[in-house]
């Protein structure tokens, strides 16, 4: 499965995007299966939604999570902490993983 997080906005707008790509495949088992399990917990409805404060503030970063997985691609948009729970530990977890230099994506 590859997972793409897509970071904008806050006080650097879209030039300090950040892009995080993921294959979960190139993670550890304890890792990957932790991505695996919180993205079941999402509802199918979830995919395609935007789940956005109405006021956001320039703290509030917009968040765009991409998954394929066997020839399915979905995605969905989001300020941390709107949304079903499970988003916000995801892209927590990407952005650790992307920290930590296990991704493939440039720093």
């Amino acid at each position: 499965m590859k997972l793409e997080l897509e970071v904008t906005g806050g006080f650097t707008g879209k030039a300090g995007k950040q892009l995080i790509r993921i294959d979960t495949d190139q993670l550890g088992p304890d890792v990957a299966a932790q991505l695996h399990r919180d993205l079941e917990q999402l509802p199918e409805d979830t995919w395609g939604q935007s789940f956005l404060s109405p006021h956001p503030k320039p703290w509030d970063f917009l968040h765009e999570l991409r998954v394929v997985e066997d020839g399915r691609d979905r995605s969905v948009r989001f300020h941390l902490n709107l949304g079903p729970p499970a988003l916000s530990r995801i892209a927590e977890q990407l952005k650790e993983i992307h920290s930590s230099g296990d991704s493939d994506a440039p720093a």
